[in-house]
């Protein structure tokens, strides 16, 4: 639903519009995987974007913006986890 977003709302990261995406566990809902692309635009933006549809997330389902990450969007650029120009990263909302 992009091409019905509303530009003048659009969320960006380092001026760059990511795709992100959040798909939550069916068993253990408050673990998620999170993902953000294009890398390609830049990485910082990615780890925004991807780190933002987290904390989302967890502020929508469970109202706070305390992660658990499993994943980080902090870890060195050589340990994420990025293919097809799409970073992903998974994470806990905290109890």
């Amino acid at each position: 639903m992009t091409a019905c977003e509303d530009p003048q709302h659009a969320v960006l990261f380092d001026g760059m519009r990511y795709s992100g995406r959040l798909q939550a566990d069916k068993e253990a809902k408050r673990n998620f995987t999170a993902t953000a692309a294009p890398v390609s635009q830049g990485l910082d933006g990615a780890r925004e974007a991807a780190r933002f549809e987290g904390t989302s997330y967890c502020v929508r389902k469970y109202g706070s913006s305390d992660i658990i990450w499993t994943a980080s969007p902090d870890a060195e650029a050589t340990a994420l986890s990025v293919v097809d120009d799409k970073l992903t990263v998974q994470g806990r909302c905290a109890e």
